[in-house]
């Protein structure tokens, strides 16, 4: 016997219709009538005069009846109890400040217009930080770069894939360049995000296996700032092209570095086995829906060619 079974019999019974108890159900009827037919083989009984119309309870049925209804109405209030504790519960997320900034706002009004009284907190921190974050259980998800395969610990949803660009003052010479290399960069003082970021670890590990010496004049993890340095001509920038939005298009030049370095995924990293609760669910959902294969539009930018 099943908690569904006994469900599918009280509805049953309370509507006098198998159609339309499938209905409220929203399951199937052949499903309704199978969970009915358990029954009956599993306790020996009749629960239903299938001849009259509408169908009746014999008196098997009506003493089924009566004995189930306190078992499924307890289980009814529970599922109101939790849907209202999820309603106005709360939870945490942890995302890049670039992502917090730029593209979490239109997710979270998605998903404040059915859950307005959920306590959403946002957690901004660099990916080292992050993936401590979830593996400590302190936040419930986060949404950054792909965790290694080898860590089996965490599971992790796909959003969209984003590339390394080089960001220079508007006409500097680079952009004249017909082929890019790390060793271009050399003369230039480097902005780089902060030592933690996972695109800084990236860029100075290829610096170095190509040693290219080079001087780091700021770091921080606010790219907004870091492009603000690189418009007023304090060095060039070598980040995420997801950071790139439609304002920065007159401010900064922009040298595409997919050839030195590939594409990486952004996306949804959870501890695995964490039980995730409706609300949080739903969210996921709108982060989906807006951010599933999103790509910044550098093509928009006067961008060095692809190097060779």
């Amino acid at each position: 016997m099943e908690l569904r079974e006994l469900t599918s019999f009280y509805h049953v019974a309370r509507l006098r219709s198998v159609s339309k108890a499938a209905g409220r159900l929203e399951l199937g009827q052949p499903t309704v009538t199978t969970h009915l037919k358990k029954l009956e083989d599993e306790f020996g009984i009749i629960l239903f005069d299938r001849i009259k119309r509408p169908i009746q309870l014999t008196s098997d049925g009506r003493t089924f009846l009566e004995l189930i209804t306190p078992i499924v109405s307890s289980v009814d209030s529970l599922k109101t109890h939790m849907d209202y504790s999820e309603r106005r519960g709360s939870f945490v997320v942890g995302a890049y400040p670039d992502l917090i900034m730029h593209h979490l706002p239109n997710p979270i009004r998605t998903f404040w217009k059915d859950y307005p009284d959920v306590r959403l907190k946002l957690v901004a921190r660099s990916y080292a930080s992050l993936i401590q974050l979830v593996k400590s259980g302190e936040v419930d998800l986060a949404i950054c770069t792909a965790p290694s395969q080898e860590d089996t610990t965490l599971e992790f949803r796909k959003l969209f894939e984003y590339n390394i660009v080089m960001m220079t003052p508007p006409g500097h010479e680079l952009l004249s360049k017909p082929s890019i290399l790390l060793e271009d960069a050399a003369p230039w003082p480097l902005i780089l995000a902060g030592p933690e970021s996972l695109t800084r670890k990236r860029v100075e590990s290829a610096l170095k296996e190509q040693s290219v010496n080079y001087e780091v004049v700021l770091e921080m993890d606010n790219t907004e700032l870091i492009k603000q340095y690189v418009e007023i001509g304090m060095g060039i920038a070598i980040g995420s092209d997801f950071t790139l939005h439609p304002d920065d298009h007159d401010k900064l030049g922009v040298v595409r570095m997919d050839h030195i370095f590939p594409a990486a995924d952004i996306g949804i990293c959870t501890l695995k086995g964490k039980f995730i609760g409706r609300a949080v669910r739903n969210f996921i959902d709108a982060l989906v829906d807006e951010l599933e294969g999103f790509h910044p539009e550098v093509s928009e930018w006067n961008l060095s060619p692809r190097g060779r």
